[in-house]
Formats: C-alpha cells, structure tokens, sequence
C-alpha cells in the first residue's frame, strides 16, 4: 500500500505541476487582456479547483505515508524551506499576495487584514497541537527498558498517534482551502485572478531558484 499509495500521488504530482503552468499561462494571458468578469471568473475557479485536487491527493497520500507528505519530499529544496506542516503558510501567502493586488476598496483591505489575522492565529494552534503531538509520539517511542530485544509494544503505541499527524496535515489544507475561498470572495474576479497569478509565479520562482542551486552546487570551484 505504501509504495503504491506514494508512486500513485508521485505520478499525480508531476501531472498537476503540468496542469499547473497551464493555469498560470492562462491567468498570465487573462489579467492583461479585456476578457469579462465572467470569463475571468471561470480561469478563477478552474486555478481554485485546481489547488483543492493537490490538497485531495495530499490527503490520501498521508494515509500512505505521513512523513513522506509532512517533510516534503515531493516538493523542491527552496519550497521545503517555507514548509509549514507538508504546505504553505496560509498568512504568508496573504502578506506576499497583498501588496500585489493594491490598490484596495477600504472593505477589501481590511477583509484581507482580518483574513490573515485569523490564518495566524489558526496556524499557531495547529502549530502547538503538532507540537504537543511530536512529544507525546517521541515519549511513546523512548518508553521501555533500557536492552529491550523488542520494541514492538512502544512502535504498536506510537502507530495509533500516527493518525494524529494524519488529522494535522488534513486540517492544515482545509486552512490553506478555507484561505483560498475567502480571498477569492473578497476580491473581484480580476483582482482574484492577479492574486492567483502572484502565487502560481511565486512557486514556479521556488522550484527555479532550486534547480539553479542545485546546478551551482554540483559545478567544481
């Protein structure tokens, strides 16, 4: 089930980040031209579909293997570096997105104000109870005699908390989804559009500068 369930989300992956540069193509094309709000709010919701099917395969690639999703491992090394619990900070998205989207209606500045505050303040109860969650696996896993020949009852007691980090990265998208929906309805279609633009170019900058680091580490001083 492991390999299946991570060569399956691999395979998906590597498609959706192909979906994806067509979507960011398409944006690119749309916010410069004089399509109607009703065009731009069909690109709007394809480009938000398309980030709720990466949280979907994440959610079933968890059950797989929840370390392989939380660590990143399928993402790039500069993407790793900003990794909040296997994805995106929803509030750092929100404080890179807004400048780029101005100027703002006085509604819409402080719906996106209030948005980010509560982003925060969700990300810091997640990031406590993960934090309180590593504890109690780390416990569950040291617990024992000292030469025991097995672990078997301490690795038993840490898998049931497994599930646990399951519900985490679960409830870590649903931030990120719930994130996206709200800024997409405070905004117009074509202000939505340029936002989702700003953070399709944002990750595509992530994966290049990886690729560009890594090509420089491997070249000989």
């Amino acid at each position: 089930p492991y390999l299946t369930g991570i060569a399956t989300f691999e395979a998906e992956y590597g498609h959706w980040l192909e979906e994806q540069q067509k979507h960011v193509s398409d944006l690119r094309a749309a916010v410069t031209s004089n399509i109607s709000d009703g065009e731009m709010r069909v690109l709007v919701e394809a480009s938000l579909n398309h980030y709720y099917e990466l949280f979907r395969m994440k959610g079933a690639a968890a059950k797989a293997d929840v370390f392989y999703v939380m660590s990143g491992l399928w993402k790039s090394s500069a993407e790793r570096f900003f990794l909040w619990i296997g994805g995106f900070r929803p509030s750092e998205l929100i404080k890179i997105l807004r400048p780029k989207i101005e100027p703002l209606a006085e509604p819409q500045l402080q719906g996106i104000c209030n948005l980010g505050q509560l982003c925060q303040q969700a990300e810091d109860a997640l990031s406590q109870g993960m934090d309180r969650l590593q504890q109690t696996l780390a416990q569950s896993v040291a617990d024992g005699q000292l030469g025991e020949a097995s672990y078997s009852p301490q690795i038993d007691t840490a898998m049931e908390k497994l599930d646990g980090v399951v519900r985490f990265v679960r409830q870590a998208d649903h931030l990120r989804k719930a994130a996206l929906v709200q800024v997409s309805q405070i905004l117009t279609p074509r202000q939505a559009a340029r936002g989702l633009l700003v953070l399709g170019e944002y990750f595509e900058r992530l994966r290049a500068l990886s690729q560009v680091w890594a090509t420089n580490t491997r070249e000989p001083e």
